[in-house]
């Protein structure tokens, strides 16, 4: 039976809790997002998967917890957690910046002989390739105009008082982690199928950029969706249906 409301685990947030189900997709947010932006996940998937969501530090219930040191370290943490989880299927998805997160979290297990069934990234190029690509943001106003450039926030949420405020330093801290994130030599995934999601109009990625994912792991399924950097919003059905797929390796 399912129990509603977020549970606190750790690092991750289950707004529907399914202790019977044998598949657990675990969710990495983009810049300035949070484990809520996955709480519509929990409530659609099957009721034989369980939805996991990353808490950043710096973010809803975690707003005063130290920030992290790079995306490295954040992957540590995170990937000691999805590590515990035993005798079920374990699917990682990452989007945007969680993309970045989810691969590290994956490569981590994979070293330690314990991959996950499938990584699913989403709207980033290949990490080996991005690395090094992405400037730092000079300040708020920089980050609000990317905020608006990207999508996915309503402008009428964008103007509202204060928000700016409360969101842009949250998004600035994440996409300098962004910046700053380097790509290890040692970083193809042989157990891991991978699937690379992008929206068709994401106004910051062409297909070309993640065919270079091929380069890093031996199975790699490309999907294009309608739609710019968040279209997995709008299609939040057929991307989490494509995310549960039984992988063709």
């Amino acid at each position: 039976m399912a129990e509603r409301g977020a549970v606190v685990s750790g690092a991750f947030r289950t707004h529907v809790s399914r202790p019977g189900a044998d598949t657990v997709l675990f969710c990495f947010p983009h810049a300035g997002g949070a484990a809520s932006f996955f709480g519509p996940w929990a409530e659609e998937a099957p009721a034989h998967v369980e939805v996991h969501a990353a808490q950043y530090p710096g973010r809803e219930d975690r707003f005063g917890a130290p920030p992290v040191a790079g995306i490295g370290q954040l992957a540590d943490i995170l990937a000691d957690e999805v590590g515990q989880v035993r005798g079920r299927r374990v699917i990682l998805f990452g989007h945007s910046m969680g993309a970045l997160v989810a691969y590290e979290v994956a490569r981590r297990l994979e070293a330690v002989d314990a991959p996950v069934s499938r990584l699913v990234v989403s709207a980033m190029g290949a990490p080996h390739k991005v690395a090094g690509t992405f400037a730092r943001l000079d300040g708020l106003p920089s980050a609000m105009a990317e905020l608006r450039r990207l999508g996915g926030t309503d402008n009428a949420i964008l103007g509202a008082p204060g928000f700016l405020e409360f969101l842009a330093p949250t998004f600035k801290a994440d996409s300098d982690l962004v910046a700053e994130y380097r790509h290890a030599h040692d970083g193809r995934l042989d157990s891991t199928p991978v699937d690379v999601y992008l929206g068709e109009f994401d106004p910051g990625l062409r297909r070309s950029e993640i065919e270079y994912w091929a380069e890093l792991a031996t199975s790699v399924k490309i999907t294009i969706f309608t739609g710019d950097h968040f279209y997995l919003t709008p299609q939040r059905a057929e991307v989490i249906a494509s995310a549960l797929r039984p992988a063709v390796v």
